[in-house]
């Protein structure tokens, strides 16, 4: 509607303000003694990380597992998905596009105010629920398209399921990102949360290309690859609800 150039003002503008709210930010910090080189540092650290992830507190390694997964099966599929899904499948224009991708990013919004609001009725043992709801949030989109009904009929329950699948999966990731910092000793926290951010972000390319792979072979019938990327998700989520059980009683420990 209005070009390119006031859309990139836009975002230059509301990034600055971001920098500048973060500014005021003050986290206590004590400025450790450096006597090794940088190279050395960060490797002592990164191994300081997966050291205490996977050798002294197990679960926080099952929780990087997780997200990895998810980033894998679900959001890969959401991010490579809406767009194939809108602008080729449904034959949609490509605001229709920008208005999914915006549905995604208000669950993401709510997902994170729900959080804090209802944080003290939030459970950890509960936290397979939230994904386990996100992933029953793909079977409307999946089954919408085998139906043969109009494009912006399927692009409305789409919409929806955009919306329920970002916000269940950002009150999940608020939960998970609680736990790792409240079980680390505060002298490991920025290592382990570095170390869960690099890992759970390094599956994301891996998911993106595998829809990217899947779509194109299941031209003509991409709502299976929607289907699958539902099931795997919902297995996924059913599989590890023992291990957030035992989180609730770690957390309480802490």
């Amino acid at each position: 509607m209005y070009g390119l150039v006031p859309v990139l003002i836009l975002c230059t503008t509301c990034f600055f303000a971001s920098a500048v709210m973060e500014i005021f930010i003050h986290i206590p910090y004590q400025k450790p003694e450096k006597h090794d080189h940088i190279v050395r540092i960060l490797k002592t650290d990164f191994a300081q990380g997966i050291h205490f992830a996977w050798k002294e507190n197990r679960k926080i390694g099952e929780v990087v597992l997780i997200i990895c997964g998810i980033n894998l099966f679900l959001s890969a599929m959401m991010i490579v998905g809406i767009p194939y899904l809108v602008t080729e499948v449904l034959e949609l224009a490509n605001q229709l596009c920008g208005f999914a991708e915006g549905a995604l990013a208000a669950g993401g919004l709510v997902g994170g105010i729900c959080a804090g609001i209802f944080a003290k009725r939030l459970k950890f043992s509960q936290a397979g629920n939230q994904i386990m709801a996100a992933a029953a949030s793909v079977f409307p989109m999946a089954i919408i398209l085998f139906l043969p009904v109009s494009a912006i009929v399927v692009y409305g329950v789409m919409m929806v399921c955009c919306f329920g699948i970002m916000m269940f999966a950002t009150i999940f990731t608020v939960q998970m990102m609680s736990y790792v910092q409240i079980v680390t000793p505060r002298n490991l926290t920025g290592k382990v949360i570095a170390l869960v951010l690099m890992v759970s972000t390094c599956s994301q390319p891996l998911g993106n290309a595998m829809y990217g792979i899947l779509f194109e072979l299941c031209r003509g019938a991409e709502a299976f690859v929607v289907l699958f990327s539902g099931i795997v998700s919902f297995a996924l989520a059913a599989v590890t609800r023992k291990s957030f059980q035992s989180m609730e009683t770690e957390y309480r420990n802490a």
